[in-house]
C-alpha cells in the first residue's frame, strides 16, 4: 500500500529541484541572502497612497531600519539613525513630522527633509566640524505604479521588475489602496 494519500503526479519528474530544507531554516543561509539579495535589490516597502506629507514612515529592509518622507520633489529615504550618537530617529511606524525638521530624540540634532544637518542643538562643534558631512545617510527610493521601492545598495541599478515596467500598464495599479496590512 502506498504511503501517499493521492497518487504521485506524473509531472513531478519534470519539476526542477526546490531549495534544500536548510534554505528555510539555516541562519547562515538567511544572512547570505540578506547580503546578496535583499540589501542590493529593489524591495517593495508600501503603497504611495500610504505615505502622507508631514509624516515620517519607518520601514525595514534587509534588517535595516529606514525612514521615508515626502519632500518637495518626491519621496525621500534615509537610514533611521542620527549621525551624532546613532540614536533611532523614528521609533513609531508613523510619526508626524513636527515642522519641517527631523529631530533626533536623544540630543536634538535636527535634519531637513532633504537630509542636510541643520542644527546640532546644544552641542558646540569644533572649528573643523562640517555640517555638510554629517547629513542623513540616503537610501534610494522609487515609485512605480503606486508601489514604493527602496534599495540599500550604494549604487543601485534601475528599478526593473521581472515583468517589465510596462507589463501592468493596462491595470489601474497606481489607484490601488491598501485594504489590510
Amino acid at each position: 500500500m502506498s504511503h501517499h494519500a493521492r497518487p504521485v503526479s506524473p509531472l513531478l519528474d519534470h519539476c526542477p529541484a526546490t531549495l534544500p530544507r536548510r534554505a528555510y531554516l539555516d541562519q547562515a543561509w538567511h544572512e547570505a541572502e540578506l547580503r546578496a539579495i535583499w540589501s542590493r535589490e529593489w524591495v517593495c516597502v508600501g503603497r504611495q497612497a500610504d505615505f502622507r506629507a508631514g509624516q515620517i514612515r519607518r520601514v525595514s529592509v534587509a534588517g535595516q531600519s529606514l525612514i521615508l518622507l515626502w519632500h518637495d520633489d518626491g519621496l525621500r529615504g534615509y537610514h533611521n539613525v542620527c549621525r551624532h550618537r546613532g540614536s533611532e530617529l523614528c521609533s513609531a511606524k508613523v510619526t508626524p513630522q513636527t515642522g519641517k525638521l527631523i529631530r533626533c530624540p536623544y540630543h536634538a540634532w535636527s535634519y531637513a527633509a532633504d537630509g542636510r544637518l541643520i542644527s546640532t542643538a546644544f552641542a558646540t562643534p569644533t572649528a573643523d566640524f562640517a555640517k555638510s558631512e554629517h547629513g542623513l545617510l540616503p537610501v534610494a527610493v522609487q515609485v512605480w505604479n503606486g508601489f514604493v521601492f527602496a534599495n540599500l545598495a550604494a549604487d543601485p541599478g534601475p528599478l526593473a521588475p521581472d515583468t517589465g515596467l510596462d507589463a501592468l500598464d493596462h491595470w489601474p495599479m497606481d489607484r490601488l489602496v491598501s485594504g489590510h496590512v
